[in-house]
């Protein structure tokens, strides 16, 4: 019984991301096609293999591939030209020299047709010479699609379950900058809000605070469940004197008691500390894999190292989210909102082959005045792909070896966070009850 729920498990996150995918690819489809832009197919699954056409519409030919992990659209005019024979199987026409003008690049397109079909068998009309504003809303639709499934289902879940919350208590209040203590605030207090605002992460509470030095605030707190509330000044530096910490356990989720519309924002608000939080994460990597491979020594006490076999793919993905939906459903939710919101990030990453690869292109064009030349272009696109197959294939050893080693197993994956983040907290508590002079708040909470 047990594997038939894992294999069930594991089908459910196959269909979350090709929804994602799919989502993805219908931005772009959408606007392209709103400007005008040829879509000689869209395909559900991975492009290669035995498909389903399931017929025409729209000058674009739809399909279902035997691999229906993911999906596609094939906007031809969106890459670059020179590549297109080698890309589509036909003789492309000479839309655009390098050194021409935009205008004479035009009139050539309509003198010189392309014949035959591209790699998908499907015929393709004249380019035309679209200009680099509408070029970049196609690029972009698809992270934008990305972005609002997030949000829709930011909403749904704020309106079918609630706010999940962890509720922020305190640690410990700090000698060295005595303003907490001296206004009454113990270790093992709750902070529920400060002023009118909710506080729902230790993060979120610094955040308020450093924006208001030198201000009375009020903390509503609670004591053995008990409401307090607290007035006291904070510092110069907006700090207060309080080590921060979330509650341990399992996510709680708190009933939305507002309108609609004030779902709406809150939920607007939800996501965009989650994108602040992603892309902070995905800073942090970045420098953990540069000082693990340039041999730096870490600087940050409790900083946990990151090399390159620390970096996953869809493998994970998958394995991790199938043991999250068998442990508790509901939490997909934000797992699921967490995924769009990555593959948003990692689309806008200026790479050939990614959205943000065809950006960067766009952006040179725009301040140059015209395209790149096409022998610098076409290498450029040549080696990013060879890059980034070379990290997929490095992405999916990593896989392998984790799944093999029994590293994804989210139990473990949680209980070894805890343990890690408990020995770091341990550490910052003990650094920071030593200090004899006032310090920054920001580095107190944990």
């Amino acid at each position: 019984m047990d594997f038939i729920i894992q294999v069930f498990a594991v089908f459910v996150m196959l269909g979350i991301l090709s929804i994602l995918i799919v989502v993805h690819e219908c931005g772009h489809f959408l606007v392209a096609r709103f400007f005008g832009f040829q879509t000689p197919v869209f395909g559900i699954g991975l492009p290669f293999g035995p498909h389903i056409t399931l017929g025409k519409r729209w000058d674009t030919e739809f399909r279902i591939y035997a691999f229906l992990l993911g999906g596609f659209v094939a906007i031809p005019e969106l890459g670059d030209e020179t590549q297109m024979e080698a890309a589509y199987g036909a003789p492309v026409a000479n839309t655009e020299d390098s050194e021409g003008d935009a205008s004479q690049s035009s009139e050539a397109s309509e003198e010189n047709p392309m014949e035959g079909a591209n790699a998908f068998g499907v015929p393709l009309k004249p380019f035309r010479k679209f200009p680099i504003w509408q070029r970049a809303l196609v690029a972009v639709a698809g992270v934008t699609f990305n972005v609002i499934f997030a949000y829709i289902i930011m909403v749904v879940m704020l309106l079918a379950m609630g706010d999940p919350t962890s509720r922020t208590t305190v640690r410990a209040v700090v000698p060295s900058n005595p303003i907490a203590k001296e206004a009454g605030v113990l270790s093992k207090d709750i902070l529920v809000s400060i002023d009118e605002t909710k506080i729902t992460s230790p993060e979120s509470a610094v955040k308020y605070l450093t924006a208001r030095k030198k201000t009375e605030v009020t903390l509503h707190m609670l004591r053995e469940e008990k409401p307090v509330d607290i007035k006291l000044t904070t510092s110069p530096q907006g700090t207060v004197g309080m080590v921060l910490e979330s509650e341990a356990g399992p996510t709680k989720y708190e009933k939305v008691d507002r309108s609609f519309v004030e779902t709406l924002s809150v939920a607007g608000t939800r996501l965009y500390d989650v994108t602040e939080g992603m892309i902070n994460g995905l800073g942090q990597m970045v420098r953990g894999i540069y000082m693990n491979v340039t041999g730096q020594v870490k600087k940050v006490p409790g900083e946990v190292s990151v090399g390159p076999g620390d970096v996953h793919g869809v493998l994970a993905v998958i394995k991790i989210g199938s043991d999250i939906a068998r442990q508790d459903w509901s939490k997909l939710f934000f797992f699921t909102i967490m995924i769009s919101i990555d593959l948003a990030i990692i689309n806008l990453l200026p790479w050939p082959a990614l959205d943000g690869g065809h950006l960067a292109f766009m952006l040179f064009e725009a301040i140059r005045g015209r395209p790149m030349g096409e022998r610098a272009q076409g290498e450029i696109v040549k080696w990013g792909f060879v890059s980034l197959l070379v990290l997929m294939a490095v992405i999916m050893v990593n896989d392998i070896t984790a799944l093999v080693q029994g590293k994804l197993d989210i139990k473990k994956i949680e209980a070894e966070a805890r343990k890690k983040g408990e020995k770091a907290r341990e550490e910052s508590l003990k650094k920071i009850l030593e200090r004899k002079a006032p310090s920054d708040e920001s580095q107190e909470v944990k």
